[in-house]
């Protein structure tokens, strides 16, 4: 098998497989609405985020992922992640990470000082807007492979659709625009 596999499942969804350290990893690349998203599907990885940062690192500098990314005319500055890969060029070690894990509250600080609560909100409803339009891709597959709603498996991906819908229209009725114009400054 080789280190790096691709299959192309729709012309906005790439499913990828990438060996590290003697362990296939699966990520799925997918477009939405804001450009590709680079996506982890292995538990380890999900579980371990400096981890799922190394191998997505190195996915990057990997040259047969580069190439398949020009064959499909994917450029590197339209891939975002649901991980953390700021520097990709910079590995994890060279960045002083102990500093940030001695003191998460500086890190919430941070983060609540240059984010509205509306801008929370309006990211989190771009999140699950992107992980409905996999999960439809999803369904859209199965359906064209002739799994229907009588599929067990087809009823649980729309399920899945369902929970992500309900959640994106609650996180919508939570930046009502009927709030108090003079509140929106950092939570």
């Amino acid at each position: 098998m080789d280190a790096f596999q691709y299959e192309l499942t729709s012309e906005s969804s790439i499913n990828l497989k990438y060996e590290y350290g003697g362990e296939y990893f699966t990520f799925s690349l997918y477009r939405d609405d804001d450009g590709w998203v680079l996506h982890p599907f292995d538990g380890m990885l999900l579980r371990n985020p400096a981890m799922c940062t190394l191998v997505a690192q190195e996915l990057f500098k990997h040259k047969p992922f580069q190439v398949m990314l020009a064959k499909e005319g994917i450029l590197f500055t339209d891939i975002r992640s649901t991980v953390n890969l700021e520097n990709v060029n910079t590995p994890v070690a060279a960045r002083n990470e102990r500093e940030s894990r001695n003191n998460p509250a500086d890190d919430l600080m941070d983060f609540v000082q240059q984010h509205s609560i509306e801008e929370v909100i309006d990211y989190e409803c771009k999140l699950v807007g992107s992980r409905i339009s996999f999960y439809q891709k999803i369904l859209q597959r199965m359906f064209m492979d002739n799994l229907g709603p009588s599929d067990p498996e087809f009823q649980k991906i729309q399920d899945i659709v369902r929970i992500y819908e309900q959640a994106l229209e609650r996180l919508t009725d939570l930046n009502d625009p009927n709030l108090d114009a003079g509140s929106r400054g950092r939570f």
